[in-house]
Formats: structure tokens, sequence, C-alpha cells
């Protein structure tokens, strides 16, 4: 029997009726669900539908392919969860924006059709990997953080100019003053990169996106680099509230001396698409362009 993983924020109002739905619809279909345990008081009445998982990451293990319900923070995380597994992502939008999500709510019986059938495709998107490097020991080096939208380093409440450093393939290229400096994907380019006047590029493009944010110095500006190119930021001024931040999610503290080492991902993460409806289309939507 097929397994579909159910991944969601348990916040939204709407899962409360929504979640419910789902299991009988999945049900019906011949399908079997994993839930997300954070979802665990919308499943009383459809336990024999689905099983519980664990653990969130448990929810996404060992399924054919996941929902992700929410805004495009649901989906980021799901795909964290997901790593290089390469289990595709239906994502249903029940947020504002959304710009990467594939349906919302009153299409989930169609989208679900879709995919039954076969009549979709899936859209691979690059993500990258980051790790913080301290002066010292190999042990200094942090885990390595997954990110699909960007990866930022900012200062966080302190207003205080950030000096940062950034060498592209072991050579020096420019020394950012900033309030920070945003390291995104294609994909990301419409979300925190785009605030901060960086180029939209389109998901096909594989390249990386660099962004100050605020430069204090007219001449730096965003910057893109080919996808295949390793990306090091040096932190070269102690800062007391300097943060590393990946998809908005996930931080850590950083200081001066510190290096971030930043390269794409060697996996891209899987997206259903069953209509026509292109990147262009989503912006024109998203963005209001061409309204009076």
């Amino acid at each position: 029997m097929p397994c579909v993983g159910i991944v969601a924020n348990p916040g939204k109002p709407i899962l409360r009726d929504l979640i419910p739905w789902l299991l009988r619809l999945l049900e019906a279909k011949g399908l079997h669900a994993v839930v997300d345990p954070r979802l665990a008081e919308y499943v009383e009445k459809e336990r024999d539908a689905c099983r519980l998982a664990v653990t969130e990451t448990d929810a996404v293990s060992g399924v054919d392919w996941v929902i992700a319900i929410g805004g495009d923070g649901t989906l980021l995380k799901t795909a964290r969860m997901i790593g290089a597994s390469g289990i595709p992502i239906l994502g249903v939008n029940t947020g504002t924006l959304g710009f990467m999500m594939q349906t919302t709510p009153d299409e989930l019986v169609v989208a679900l059709d879709h995919v039954l059938r076969g009549a979709y495709f899936l859209d691979g998107r690059m993500a990258l990997l980051a790790q913080l490097v301290r002066p010292g020991p190999p042990e200094e080096r942090s885990q390595i953080f997954a990110a699909l939208n960007d990866i930022v380093i900012d200062k966080g409440a302190v207003c205080r100019v950030v000096e940062l450093g950034i060498t592209v393939n072991g050579e020096y290229v420019n020394t950012v003053l900033a309030d920070g400096l945003i390291v995104s994907t294609p994909t990301g380019s419409t979300a925190y990169s785009l605030s901060a006047g960086g180029p939209i590029v389109t998901p096909s493009l594989e390249a990386i996106i660099l962004s100050p944010i605020c430069p204090h110095t007219l001449s730096n500006r965003s910057m893109v680099i080919s996808s295949h190119d390793r990306l090091a930021i040096d932190i070269q001024a102690d800062h007391p509230d300097l943060m590393l931040t990946v998809d908005g999610q996930e931080s850590l503290t950083a200081h001066a001396g510190d290096r971030i080492e930043i390269r794409r991902a060697p996996y891209t993460v899987q997206l259903i698409r069953y209509a026509s409806r292109s990147f262009y289309d989503v912006l024109r939507t998203k963005l209001k362009w061409g309204e009076r």
C-alpha cells in the first residue's frame, strides 16, 4: 500500500477539519498515512486510517511522498527533514504568499487525482549546505545545515555594522560592511533576498545569490555566482549579537574569527507539480504584477 507522510503547521485552525477529512480521503484511495506527531489532537477519531509518527522525522521516513500543509515555512522545514532522500513533497498552502506551494485545500482532491494517475512532474530545486568553522581543532566545526531558501548572517538586535570577508573558490573577492548578508538559492530569491534588493532568479537556473543587507558602501551590491563555486564568509570584526540563520528557522551564534563555508548540496529537493502554471504566473499572482 502506498504510504504518504503528512506534515503541517499545528497552529493553523483549518487543520481541525482538514486533517480528518484528508485522512478519510487518503484511505478511500487506498493510501496509508503517517502523521506528524504534533497533529495528534486532530487524528483521534481517525486512528484506523493512519499511524501517528513517534517523531517529526519519522513522519517523512520510509514514505513514498509527503504532503506539507501550511505556508512556505512548513515546506522549508519539511525539505530539511527529508534531506538527501529525494522524497517528493506536495505543498498545500494555508498561509499567505506560498510561493513554493502547489495547491490549496480546496484543490486537494484534484491534486491527489493527478498524483495517483502519475499526471505530474517533479520540480528539482537546488539546496545549499552551510557549516560554521571556528579556529582550533576539527571538533569546533558545527553540524552541517541544509537550506532550500537562504543562509543569513545578521547583526541581530544590536545596531552595529558587520564586517564580512567574502572568498570564492579560495580567492578573496570583497569585504562587505553591512547589517548582514543573505546567501540565497534561486528558490529563495523571492524571499528575504528580494526584500534586500536582490534579483529574482528563475528556479531552473543553478546559481547562488549574495545580497548585502543595508550595505554601508554604495558599491556593495548583490552578486550572482555559479552553483559550483565554493563560498567562504569570514567574520572579521567582533559583534555581540551576530547570528547565522538557516531558512529563518535554525540559528547559531557567530563570532569574530569564525568562517562560514557554503556550497551547493549534492541533491535537489523534489516538489510535486501537476499544473502547467509557470514560475512567471506565480510571480504575477503573488506580487500582483500588472495590476493597476
